[in-house]
């Protein structure tokens, strides 16, 4: 998989795990394993991409971005660990609502992270932005 891809895939994914948090369509055990798996995919994608542009000559902006969306993907997974205890050993609502809402914040800034950093990158790669010659 190239680097552009699993930025743009990344993005889908994070979308998905908000789905299902928020609507829980499945069981509780379901929804947990589900959710497992999302933050695997996650987590891979978000080391990959960081791995790839790290390799770049890309500018340090994206790189920085890349490893802050990767930090994004690690406090993702505490977050879960912590929605899943609670709902596993049921912790209560109020609990289960504030891990919940922290949950799907921190995936969007996942998304808002991952969609800049990846704009940024296909943009570097295809050459579409230049310094501009100074004006004589």
């Amino acid at each position: 998989m190239k680097t552009w891809q699993a930025m743009y895939l990344i993005i889908w994914v994070a979308f998905l795990q908000i789905l299902f948090i928020i609507f829980s369509p499945l069981g509780k055990t379901v929804n947990v394993t589900v959710n497992v798996v999302i933050v695997i995919a996650l987590l891979g994608l978000a080391f990959t991409i960081y791995s790839g542009v790290r390799l770049t000559s890309c500018p340090d902006r994206i790189k920085r971005i890349t490893k802050a969306t990767r930090s994004l993907v690690i406090l993702q997974l505490v977050l879960g660990v912590a929605l899943a205890l609670g709902v596993v050993l049921s912790w209560g609502s109020i609990y289960i609502s504030v891990m919940s809402f922290l949950h799907v914040a921190n995936a969007l800034a996942i998304i808002t992270q991952a969609s800049s950093s990846a704009t940024a990158f296909d943009m570097w790669e295809e050459k579409e932005f230049q310094v501009p010659e100074p004006v004589k």
